[in-house]
């Protein structure tokens, strides 16, 4: 007979052994297991297996996190649409000079789209398909700094001049609600010159500005009139460091980028800090510098991470959902990225400030 048949033989025989072996064994260590004498340790057995399963269910049977939204579930992740840039001169065929520069803010209309043209010291405002429409504030502006559109209003926050600036609907310029004034703190003394640096207006209609002159966020009503402020400059929860953008939400609840603690932190309308999110539970790490900031009415957050040159996705607990971007010049990479906005239709618009232009991203 062959060898290599024997060998296949002998393997066969070997392996029926073992397995008979094992089989015997076990049989005998289940009647040992379930003799009379021994049904107490079978019962104690029991019991551990009992206790294990149902803490198995206790942790896996809780509710689930909740979907980005709805379209992302049946999407999968936002890819790039197209690109705001000003640089095609069909736009504006009078006007070859509408080419950003270093945009840092981006906000939304129902039908208009506002770029903090931060290097030319202007915005520029553009229809909702990336067709230039208007300059505002050329010759007033010195660096656009953080945008938002809120009632029928653009409220425009320049660091440099230490103002906030106002333009209604047309572009005319209005009273401006913060003119190089100083933080009148709890104290009763005179804190140092307000710098805005971020704007939003929340449900309650009231104004949340960043202040990276006293490291807090203030809260005016629409007249500019300060009601309160929250913050101060430091490491520890509920302080800042150069906080960089905010966005209030349909909860609430304000977020606010500590960029140089390399952080989001959460308040409640009061200000009480509530928890922060640090990125350190995402696949990318740590939050580098986080900056433009904005919030889903379900609660999930989108970042500007400017050093990883991406956008990053958050839930509630802190969990890192997705990302996209990534370092480079070509159509859905980033370079320096800065400010986002979220439209009405779920695209998302970002600063690309290294590269000049505003990329937009949906589904």
């Amino acid at each position: 007979m062959h060898a290599g048949r024997l060998r296949k033989i002998d393997r066969l025989v070997l392996g029926k052994k073992v397995k008979d072996m094992v089989f015997s064994r076990f049989a005998r260590f289940e009647r040992k297991i379930f003799f009379k004498k021994n049904r107490l340790i079978a019962v104690l057995i029991l019991l551990a297996v009992i206790g294990i399963g149902g803490y198995w269910w206790k942790v896996h049977s809780g509710p689930s996190v909740a979907p980005l939204t709805a379209e992302t579930v049946k999407a999968g992740l936002p890819h790039y649409l197209y690109t705001i840039d000003g640089r095609n001169n069909s736009y504006n065929p009078a006007n070859s000079g509408n080419s950003l520069k270093g945009p840092l803010a981006v906000a939304v209309s129902a039908d208009r789209v506002f770029v903090a043209d931060t290097g030319h010291s202007q915005v520029q405002v553009y229809s909702r398909n990336g067709k230039w429409a208007a300059t505002w504030g050329k010759g007033k502006l010195n660096y656009p700094f953080a945008l938002t559109f809120s009632n029928n209003m653009l409220y425009v926050a320049d660091s440099n001049l230490m103002e906030l600036f106002v333009f209604d609907a047309k572009g005319n310029e209005q009273k401006p609600l913060l003119n190089k004034q100083r933080l009148t703190l709890t104290t009763g003394k005179q804190g140092e010159i307000i710098r805005p640096t971020a704007v939003q207006v929340g449900m309650d209609n009231l104004i949340y500005v960043a202040d990276v002159g006293n490291q807090v966020v203030i809260v005016m009503d629409a007249s500019g009139k300060i009601l309160r402020y929250f913050g101060g400059s430091g490491t520890t929860d509920g302080k800042f460091q150069y906080p960089n953008a905010l966005d209030v939400g349909k909860n609430g609840k304000v977020y606010v980028s500590d960029s140089n603690n390399g952080r989001i932190q959460i308040f409640d309308q009061k200000g009480q800090f509530l928890y922060k999110i640090t990125g350190s539970q995402g696949k990318n790490g740590p939050l580098a510098l986080p900056r433009g900031l904005a919030v889903t009415d379900s609660g999930f957050i989108f970042v500007v991470d400017v050093f990883l040159h991406s956008v990053r996705a958050f839930d509630e607990a802190g969990y890192e959902l997705w990302t996209f971007g990534g370092n480079g010049s070509g159509n859905g990479q980033f370079n320096f990225p800065n400010g986002l906005c979220l439209d009405n239709e779920g695209r998302i618009y970002v600063t690309d400030r290294e590269n000049n232009r505003v990329q937009v991203y949906g589904y």
